[in-house]
């Protein structure tokens, strides 16, 4: 009878290593999609124009529980944080924002820049569930990808931690 033959376990362990990796999909440093999206007050507003800022990128519905429900985190966020170095992008995702956005914003009194979101922009960061938002690093590296309702203790310290990387 003969010996079964060898194998060798590399691909395995490639494949067990290429697994692992794509596991890590909340965490990475691909340069955040840039984007130039207009709100209720009407200016535009461009990521690339943020560089050498911390940037949280928020995407949320009016009729999204869990993103009304991390509104009054994200409000202390930035008013702890908030200014030349932090800033909180608020991008709405829904078809009739332009009638739905106005008043949500001033009945919650939210402090930081809301946004209408384009097909484009929705795309390029892969939105497929709410609230999902994006920590970008002073250099537009996005180094959290946070799915889901924030904890608000975890973005805070993520936030400290961008805040001491230099832009390049």
């Amino acid at each position: 009878m003969k010996p079964p033959p060898r194998r060798s376990v590399f691909p395995l362990v490639a494949l067990l290593a290429a697994s692992l990796a794509a596991c890590r999909s909340t965490d990475g440093a691909r340069q955040a999609p840039d984007f130039s999206l207009s709100g209720p007050d009407g200016r535009t507003v461009s990521l690339a124009a943020r560089k050498g800022r911390v940037v949280l990128v928020n995407f949320w519905a009016t009729w999204c529980d869990s993103c009304k429900e991390e509104l009054p985190a994200l409000s202390e966020l930035h008013r702890k944080h908030g200014g030349d170095r932090f800033e909180i992008l608020a991008v709405n995702i829904e078809d009739d924002a332009s009638q739905k956005v106005p008043p949500f914003v001033a009945e919650h009194k939210l402090p930081f820049a809301v946004l209408y979101a384009d097909r484009k922009t929705l795309d390029a960061y892969a939105v497929r569930e709410l609230p999902a938002s994006y920590l970008v690093a002073p250099d537009g590296a996005i180094v959290r990808r946070y799915l889901g309702p924030l904890d608000a203790g975890k973005l805070e310290n993520d936030i400290l931690t961008a805040l001491k990387r230099r832009p390049s």
